[in-house]
């Protein structure tokens, strides 16, 4: 790769998020390389300023420069990882060695990466550590973003420092970025609302309606409070910006990878079906996996979780799973 210019920032991961941050850095006029796990999305990034993959009718800022070589991210004091979470472990074993000493490394992955719901932050200080660590999450579909359209995010740290500065970088006119301390209640609501999202879908595809919709925000919201207590997780952060506005968000939108896995499997497609047929990952799949076991084995009651989990992986009829939990036990709210 022939670059003379010193890169201020590197995006680990050129889906359609990874690509958009790099865009919107980009386009701020930060030096930014995004590193492509498969080769051709980075040749097409560098040739034709298109990500024809996962973005197929976006025009991508000139500037942008992409990488198939874990060596290219060796120069950036700064780097963002979205990678979706079953590939995360290998990627970070690959990127360690390339990682300049300091650097300020951030999480934009939305998920666990093992059945005891280890947060991808915690990889990270795992296999990188020494650095300092944030995590982004928020109400932030792709499409919107990179074509323009206004959105918010939340970047949380122990570092105050880090918050500040990823603000700065990541925050236009059009993108504002909010600061945070609670890493943990950050990542479990970027993670547990992916959950919900599929059961909306589900909802959605079985044209509930309305009132339906609000009912499954609102207690599945319940339901990822209750699970974040457990970690020790700051009440409050799931009625902000990664919380409740990722919820809301992903549940209701058709642009929502979950909400779609949702939808076409109230439309009676099977599973296999529907991630064979998706370039991306749903994140929501894995993790209704990892938090059913992790719940199960300590007798949490997640009930929209246990649903989701009948009808990803035990072949219940969607119709069926969301009656019972209409007909579950009546409790004071």
């Amino acid at each position: 790769m022939a670059q003379s210019t010193a890169f201020e920032i590197g995006i680990v991961g050129a889906g359609a998020w990874g690509t958009t941050l790099a865009s919107l850095l980009t386009s701020a006029g930060c030096h930014t390389i995004v590193w492509a796990y498969e080769s051709d999305v980075a040749n097409d990034i560098n040739k034709s300023s298109r990500n024809s993959v996962y973005l197929h009718d976006v025009d991508l800022p000139p500037g942008l420069v992409a990488t198939n070589d874990f060596a290219d991210l060796s120069d950036p004091n700064r780097l963002i990882i979205a990678v979706p979470s079953p590939f995360l472990a290998e990627t970070l074993e690959q990127l360690a060695p390339h990682v300049k000493p300091g650097a300020e490394l951030v999480s934009a992955t939305k998920g666990f990466v093992a059945s005891d719901l280890k947060r991808p932050s915690q990889l990270l200080e795992d296999i990188l550590p020494g650095h300092s660590i944030g995590v982004l999450s928020g109400p932030n579909l792709s499409r919107e973003i990179i074509r323009g359209l206004p959105a918010i995010s939340l970047v949380a740290s122990k570092d105050d420092d880090l918050v500040r500065e990823y603000q700065r970088l990541l925050s236009t006119a059009r993108f504002r970025v909010y600061g945070g301390k609670d890493v943990v209640g950050t990542e479990l609501g970027g993670a547990l609302k992916n959950i919900m999202a599929i059961a909306a879908g589900l909802a959605d595809g079985l044209e509930l309606g309305e009132n339906a919709l609000a009912a499954l925000i609102t207690r599945g919201l319940a339901e990822m409070i209750r699970l974040g207590k457990v970690f020790g997780a700051d009440e409050r952060t799931f009625y902000g910006v990664s919380g409740l506005g990722d919820l809301v968000c992903t549940s209701q939108s058709r642009l929502s990878r979950n909400h779609e896995v949702g939808r076409r499997l109230a439309a009676g497609e099977s599973l296999d079906a529907v991630l064979q047929s998706s370039k991306a990952v749903p994140e929501g799949v894995g993790t209704t996996g990892h938090v059913h076991e992790f719940a199960f084995g300590r007798g949490l009651d997640l009930p929209i979780t246990a649903a989701v989990h009948a009808v990803l992986f035990e072949r219940a009829e969607p119709a069926n799973v969301l009656r019972e939990l209409m007909t579950r036990e009546l409790k004071m709210e």
